[in-house]
Parts: C-alpha cells; sequence; structure tokens
C-alpha cells in the first residue's frame, strides 16, 4: 500500500524547505541594503558659525552626530579641525567605509601638501583634492545607492567646507561649497566659493553652514547682537538653532576664537584636541623668578 502519509509529509517538508529559504533569501537583501546604507555617512545635521571682525575671528559647533537618515548616533565629535595655522570645519557628505572616502583626511592632507604656501592656495589646493576624490566617489553612491543619491546629493550643495585663519595679522574666511551637476560624461562638480578676505566688507561677517533656519537674519534683525562680542553671539546663535531643531543639533557647543596671536578655545568638549601652535611660532620660554 502507498504511505500517503509519508508522501503528504514530505510535500510538506519541500515546501517548508522553500519558504525557509525564500525568507533567508529576503532576509539577505535586508541586510545587504541595511548594511550599504550604514557605509555611507551624509553629516548633514550640525550646525557652524563663524563670525569674523577686523581683528579676531570666532568659529562655533554644535556636538551632534546623525546618520544619512537623521538617526542620532550614540557619540560626539569635535567638528572643528586644526591644520597648522588654520582652522577648517564640514557639513555634509563626509565619510564612506566603502571607498576610504573621508573629507577630514583629504583636508589634512590637502592643507599639509605644500607647507609655506598662501592660504589661499592652500584652500585651492584642498579644492582640487576634493573635487578629484568626489569624481569617484559621486558614480560609486549613485551605481550602489540610488535612492540616497537621489534624495541626498542629486542636484543639491552636500558638501560645505569652511577654512579660516589669520595671514598678515589680517583674518581671511574661506568657504567652498559643493554641487552635483550633469554632464555629458556623467557627473559632474561645481564648487561655489564664498570667501571673506581683505575686501570683506561690515563690521561683522557671518557664514552658517548646516542647520540654520531659525538664525538665518537674526544678527541683522536685533540690535546691538553683538555687543557682548563675537563668542558671545556666536554661542547665541548656536544655542537659538539648538533650542528650533534639538533632533538634528545638540550641545555641547565648542567655540574657537582666532587672532593675529594665535587661536584659543573659548569652551571646548574632551573630545576637542589641545592646540598646537604653528610651525615657526615656538611657545615663550619660561623664565626663572629672582627671589
Amino acid at each position: 500500500m502507498r504511505d500517503n502519509g509519508g508522501e503528504a509529509a514530505k510535500i510538506v517538508s519541500r515546501q517548508t524547505r522553500k519558504m525557509v529559504t525564500s525568507q533567508i533569501r529576503i532576509a539577505l537583501v535586508v541586510v545587504s541594503a541595511v548594511f550599504l546604507a550604514g557605509l555611507f555617512r551624509s553629516v548633514g545635521a550640525t550646525t557652524i558659525v563663524v563670525a569674523r571682525s577686523a581683528n579676531e575671528i570666532v568659529i562655533g559647533a554644535d556636538s551632534k552626530v546623525t546618520d544619512t537618515y537623521g538617526n542620532e548616533l550614540n557619540s560626539q565629535v569635535c567638528k572643528i579641525q586644526q591644520v597648522g595655522n588654520l582652522f577648517v570645519a564640514f557639513e555634509g557628505l563626509l565619510r564612506d567605509k566603502a571607498t576610504g572616502f573621508n573629507v577630514p583626511d583629504i583636508a589634512v592632507r590637502a592643507l599639509q601638501f605644500k607647507p609655506d604656501a598662501t592660504a589661499s592656495e592652500k584652500v585651492n589646493i584642498l579644492t582640487g583634492f576634493l573635487t578629484a576624490a568626489l569624481f569617484v566617489e559621486l558614480p560609486y553612491v549613485k551605481n550602489n545607492s540610488a535612492d540616497e543619491f537621489h534624495t541626498k546629493l542629486e542636484g543639491q550643495t552636500f558638501l560645505r567646507v569652511v577654512v579660516a585663519g589669520f595671514e598678515r595679522n589680517r583674518p581671511v574666511v574661506f568657504v567652498r561649497q559643493f554641487r552635483t551637476t550633469f554632464i555629458a560624461r556623467g557627473i559632474g562638480v561645481t564648487v561655489i566659493p564664498d570667501d571673506c578676505l581683505a575686501d570683506c566688507e561690515g563690521q561683522v561677517v557671518t557664514r552658517f553652514l548646516g542647520e540654520t533656519d531659525a538664525i538665518d537674519g537674526l544678527p541683522e534683525d536685533t540690535p546691538d547682537f553683538w555687543k557682548d562680542g563675537l563668542a558671545a553671539g556666536v554661542r547665541r546663535l548656536i544655542e537659538t538653532e539648538i533650542a528650533a531643531r534639538s533632533e538634528y543639533v545638540g550641545p555641547p557647543i565648542d567655540l574657537l576664537r582666532i587672532d593675529a596671536n594665535g587661536a584659543k578655545w573659548i569652551q571646548k568638549k574632551q573630545a576637542c584636541p589641545d592646540l598646537k601652535p604653528p610651525k615657526g611660532r615656538a611657545s615663550a620660554p619660561t623664565r626663572n623668578r629672582r627671589r
């Protein structure tokens, strides 16, 4: 006699294996998609404020870190970085683990490439280094994470870099914005400068990067906004943005002052390293006092 129960069990077993295999395949696809998304990090949720007068520059930054989708990461970073006698901060597409694309690392290499160059020449070198790297990075993101490319990068300004310092006893602030464009051979990059150099007009000139909806126009619309100094004004601006967009911007606030004598942290978290005297500016020797 034919064992119908055994045949039925085999059929059920085959169907179960198919279902399990199908579920495993679906799970692998989902895991692969999540893994790919985790490789590409665009830190757009940040607020960086630069205020410049004739005698000093103050740079302020929040500390919150989010991923591409705006999810808060359990970490804090120092968003102001020293490279020699210049200071740099970034907002936007910063790192990609899959390709090794890393804006902070590129900035260090570029700004140290010709140590004796002028600040303007160093920023030009940085612009060239970043553009060359982006011509590799952007097609990779488009091919491997099309949704992210479409929502975060396509036709948008996706990276902003500010470089500040003193040169010949004068404050200089350079801003470079990178925007995707499309050319005949594929993806291109448009670089938009927004500098504040010797011909920059105004007693206090500002540059905002990142989340700035709550503070755009605030200094101009508030009488005596800068009466307590640049540091107090920059702190107030970032605190205002934190209060308005706490899901994207958060404390603590790091504040750096730069003048003709050098740079000094006004306030900083532990993650921000101590400042190093630029080469050629030796620390003053300690003298023994006579009794």
